[in-house]
């Protein structure tokens, strides 16, 4: 009888939400869950916008600067934080899906492996993509926009954006380690 109390007490306050599920923390960084522990979504080092400070590490990187607002309409965190250190990405080359950009914007998407080890904002679930903020850098080693030409590369400056329409995160291209063919295969 105590076991059935205790099981409908805890789906009660489920459904309420009041229960909120443990999440392990790390030295430095607020509210940050390897996605290996939550399979339905997508993968990265998750952290809470409204917590991170400048000079907590999440994942390999570090903030470096937090400009994150609670925002009038639904209460959601819109803004933008910018990390120091470099980071190794495997994946492919994106067209931006921007029509008046895709010919434009260099973009290139992480493969699930690299994606896991991003930092990601708490209830983000955009694909783990990026634009170049050096563009003609990069257009030199991966070529003009275009789609899935695979690569491994070196980026520093990973930039998250979120706004409450179309904002796309942002990194500063430093070199290609590996680049292969055009693939048709999406990353992961």
């Amino acid at each position: 009888m105590r076991t059935r109390f205790a099981v409908v007490v805890l789906m009660t306050l489920l459904a309420c939400g009041e229960v909120r599920e443990e999440i392990p923390r790390a030295d430095t960084i607020p509210l940050v869950v390897p996605d290996t522990q939550r399979r339905a979504l997508r993968p990265g080092v998750r952290f809470d916008p409204a917590l991170l400070q400048p000079g907590a590490r999440v994942g390999e990187l570090i903030a470096q600067a937090v400009d994150v607002h609670q925002t009038a309409v639904d209460s959601s965190h819109v803004g933008t934080v910018r990390f120091i250190g470099a980071i190794e990405l495997s994946g492919r080359t994106l067209r931006h899906p921007d029509a008046d950009l895709a010919n434009v914007a260099l973009c290139f998407e992480a493969d699930s492996t690299s994606a896991s080890r991003l930092p990601r904002w708490s209830g983000d679930e955009r694909r783990p993509w990026f634009c170049f903020e050096n563009r003609a850098e990069a257009v030199k080693a991966l070529g003009p926009p275009s789609e899935g030409v695979s690569a491994t590369l070196v980026v520093e400056r990973f930039t998250i954006h979120r706004s409450l329409s179309d904002a796309v995160n942002s990194a500063r291209f430093v070199r290609v380690l590996r680049r292969g063919r055009i693939s048709s295969r999406p990353p992961g």
